[in-house]
Protein backbone atom coordinates (compact mmCIF):
# COMPACT_ATOMS: atom_id res chain seq x y z
CA UNK A 1 0.00 0.00 0.00
CA UNK A 2 1.65 3.29 -1.09
CA UNK A 3 0.38 5.34 1.87
CA UNK A 4 1.67 2.75 4.34
CA UNK A 5 5.05 2.73 2.60
CA UNK A 6 5.25 6.54 2.60
CA UNK A 7 4.36 6.78 6.31
CA UNK A 8 6.94 4.19 7.24
CA UNK A 9 9.62 5.95 5.18
CA UNK A 10 8.84 9.20 7.01
CA UNK A 11 8.97 7.48 10.41
CA UNK A 12 12.17 5.60 9.59
CA UNK A 13 14.03 8.90 9.23
CA UNK A 14 13.58 9.67 12.92
CA UNK A 15 15.26 7.12 15.26
CA UNK A 16 13.61 8.63 18.37
CA UNK A 17 10.14 8.09 16.93
CA UNK A 18 11.03 4.48 16.15
CA UNK A 19 11.89 3.96 19.82
CA UNK A 20 8.60 5.52 20.94
CA UNK A 21 6.65 3.33 18.51
CA UNK A 22 8.21 0.24 20.14
CA UNK A 23 6.38 1.23 23.36
CA UNK A 24 3.10 1.06 21.44
CA UNK A 25 3.83 -2.28 19.78
CA UNK A 26 0.75 -4.39 18.97
CA UNK A 27 -1.66 -1.50 19.65
CA UNK A 28 -4.07 -0.35 16.98
CA UNK A 29 -6.04 2.77 16.07
CA UNK A 30 -9.27 2.93 14.09
CA UNK A 31 -9.41 6.17 12.09
CA UNK A 32 -13.05 6.73 11.20
CA UNK A 33 -13.23 9.35 8.44
CA UNK A 34 -16.73 10.79 8.73
CA UNK A 35 -17.03 12.80 5.52
CA UNK A 36 -16.14 9.83 3.30
CA UNK A 37 -17.62 7.15 5.57
CA UNK A 38 -14.44 5.08 5.65
CA UNK A 39 -12.41 3.46 8.43
CA UNK A 40 -8.69 2.77 8.34
CA UNK A 41 -7.11 0.51 10.95
CA UNK A 42 -3.54 1.46 11.85
CA UNK A 43 -1.65 -1.25 13.72
CA UNK A 44 1.77 -0.58 15.22
CA UNK A 45 4.05 -3.57 14.86
CA UNK A 46 7.87 -3.72 15.06
CA UNK A 47 8.04 0.14 15.04
CA UNK A 48 6.16 0.24 11.76
CA UNK A 49 2.62 1.14 10.78
CA UNK A 50 0.41 -1.45 9.12
CA UNK A 51 -2.75 -0.13 7.44
CA UNK A 52 -5.89 -2.00 6.50
CA UNK A 53 -9.58 -1.31 5.99
CA UNK A 54 -10.92 -4.36 7.78
CA UNK A 55 -13.98 -3.28 9.77
CA UNK A 56 -13.96 -6.44 11.90
CA UNK A 57 -10.63 -5.57 13.55
CA UNK A 58 -11.07 -4.36 17.14
CA UNK A 59 -8.96 -1.27 17.85
CA UNK A 60 -7.49 -0.08 21.15
CA UNK A 61 -8.32 3.51 20.22
CA UNK A 62 -10.96 4.94 17.87
CA UNK A 63 -10.50 8.44 16.44
CA UNK A 64 -13.45 9.87 14.48
CA UNK A 65 -13.26 13.09 12.44
CA UNK A 66 -13.40 14.54 8.94
CA UNK A 67 -10.42 13.87 6.67
CA UNK A 68 -9.03 17.42 6.91
CA UNK A 69 -9.09 17.30 10.74
CA UNK A 70 -7.20 14.01 10.74
CA UNK A 71 -4.64 15.38 8.27
CA UNK A 72 -4.08 18.47 10.43
CA UNK A 73 -3.02 16.29 13.37
CA UNK A 74 0.47 16.02 11.88
CA UNK A 75 0.92 19.77 12.39
CA UNK A 76 -1.46 20.42 15.29
CA UNK A 77 -1.26 17.39 17.65
CA UNK A 78 -3.34 19.13 20.35
CA UNK A 79 -6.30 18.94 17.95
CA UNK A 80 -6.51 15.27 18.95
CA UNK A 81 -8.38 16.49 22.04
CA UNK A 82 -10.44 19.19 20.29
CA UNK A 83 -14.20 19.40 19.78
CA UNK A 84 -13.75 18.43 16.11
CA UNK A 85 -12.35 14.99 16.94
CA UNK A 86 -14.05 12.21 18.90
CA UNK A 87 -11.91 9.71 20.82
CA UNK A 88 -13.01 6.37 22.30
CA UNK A 89 -10.87 3.80 23.99
CA UNK A 90 -7.47 3.94 25.67
CA UNK A 91 -6.92 7.61 26.58
CA UNK A 92 -3.32 6.96 27.71
CA UNK A 93 -2.62 5.56 24.26
CA UNK A 94 -4.13 8.74 22.77
CA UNK A 95 -1.84 10.91 24.93
CA UNK A 96 1.24 8.90 23.88
CA UNK A 97 0.15 9.23 20.26
CA UNK A 98 -0.20 13.01 20.65
CA UNK A 99 3.30 13.16 22.21
CA UNK A 100 4.72 11.23 19.26
CA UNK A 101 3.03 13.62 16.83
CA UNK A 102 4.58 16.55 18.76
CA UNK A 103 8.03 15.07 18.38
CA UNK A 104 7.54 14.18 14.74
CA UNK A 105 9.61 16.66 12.80
CA UNK A 106 8.03 16.57 9.36
CA UNK A 107 9.91 18.39 6.65
CA UNK A 108 7.16 18.04 4.10
CA UNK A 109 9.01 20.10 1.54
CA UNK A 110 12.10 17.83 1.72
CA UNK A 111 9.95 14.70 1.43
CA UNK A 112 8.11 16.07 -1.60
CA UNK A 113 11.39 17.26 -3.08
CA UNK A 114 12.62 13.65 -3.01
CA UNK A 115 9.67 12.73 -5.23
CA UNK A 116 9.27 15.78 -7.45
CA UNK A 117 12.52 17.71 -7.23
CA UNK A 118 13.24 21.03 -5.52
CA UNK A 119 11.54 23.19 -8.14
CA UNK A 120 8.07 21.68 -7.59
CA UNK A 121 8.32 20.99 -3.84
CA UNK A 122 7.99 24.59 -2.63
CA UNK A 123 4.89 25.46 -4.72
CA UNK A 124 3.18 22.21 -3.68
CA UNK A 125 3.77 22.77 0.05
CA UNK A 126 2.98 26.49 -0.24
CA UNK A 127 -0.24 25.65 -2.10
CA UNK A 128 -1.21 23.12 0.54
CA UNK A 129 -0.70 25.75 3.29
CA UNK A 130 -2.78 28.29 1.35
CA UNK A 131 -5.59 25.76 0.86
CA UNK A 132 -5.46 24.93 4.58
CA UNK A 133 -5.70 28.63 5.53
CA UNK A 134 -8.50 29.16 3.01
CA UNK A 135 -10.44 26.19 4.44
CA UNK A 136 -10.06 27.60 7.97
CA UNK A 137 -11.31 30.97 6.77
CA UNK A 138 -14.32 29.42 5.04
CA UNK A 139 -15.13 27.36 8.14
CA UNK A 140 -14.98 30.43 10.41
CA UNK A 141 -17.04 32.53 8.00
CA UNK A 142 -19.65 29.79 7.53
CA UNK A 143 -19.95 29.29 11.29
CA UNK A 144 -20.39 33.04 11.86
CA UNK A 145 -22.91 33.45 9.00
CA UNK A 146 -24.92 30.42 10.11
CA UNK A 147 -25.16 31.71 13.69
CA UNK A 148 -26.15 35.17 12.41
CA UNK A 149 -28.81 33.68 10.12
CA UNK A 150 -30.26 31.51 12.90
CA UNK A 151 -30.29 34.50 15.26
CA UNK A 152 -31.38 37.36 12.95
CA UNK A 153 -33.34 35.85 10.06
CA UNK A 154 -34.83 32.59 11.30
CA UNK A 155 -35.08 33.85 14.89
CA UNK A 156 -34.25 30.37 16.16
CA UNK A 157 -31.42 31.52 18.43
CA UNK A 158 -31.64 34.33 20.97
CA UNK A 159 -29.51 37.43 20.66
CA UNK A 160 -26.34 37.46 22.79
CA UNK A 161 -27.56 40.49 24.73
CA UNK A 162 -30.87 38.75 25.52
CA UNK A 163 -29.04 35.60 26.57
CA UNK A 164 -26.67 37.56 28.82
CA UNK A 165 -29.60 39.46 30.39
CA UNK A 166 -31.45 36.19 30.95
CA UNK A 167 -28.42 34.59 32.63
CA UNK A 168 -27.86 37.72 34.77
CA UNK A 169 -31.50 37.61 35.89
CA UNK A 170 -31.16 33.92 36.78
CA UNK A 171 -28.07 34.73 38.89
CA UNK A 172 -29.99 37.54 40.68
CA UNK A 173 -32.95 35.25 41.38
CA UNK A 174 -30.59 32.54 42.65
CA UNK A 175 -28.89 35.06 44.99
CA UNK A 176 -32.29 36.37 46.20
CA UNK A 177 -33.45 32.82 46.84
CA UNK A 178 -30.30 32.03 48.84
CA UNK A 179 -30.81 35.19 50.95
CA UNK A 180 -34.47 34.29 51.50
CA UNK A 181 -33.53 30.75 52.51
CA UNK A 182 -30.95 32.10 54.99
CA UNK A 183 -33.55 34.48 56.45
CA UNK A 184 -36.13 31.68 56.82
CA UNK A 185 -33.49 29.53 58.57
CA UNK A 186 -32.69 32.42 60.98
CA UNK A 187 -36.39 32.90 61.75
CA UNK A 188 -36.79 29.14 62.38
CA UNK A 189 -33.84 29.19 64.81
CA UNK A 190 -35.27 32.20 66.67
CA UNK A 191 -38.66 30.48 66.83
CA UNK A 192 -37.09 27.26 68.17
CA UNK A 193 -35.02 29.20 70.75
CA UNK A 194 -37.97 31.26 72.00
Amino acid sequence: MPVELALNVILSQDPEIKGKLRQLDKLSIALQIKNINHTIIVKIENHKLLLNSSSDTKADLTVTANAIELAKLAYYPDNLFSKDIEIYGDVQFAKKLRDILYELDLDLEALIANLTGDILAYPIVHGFCQINNWMKSIHTSLEKNMAEYLREEAELLPDKLLTNNYLTNIDKIRADLERLEARVNRLKRRNNEG
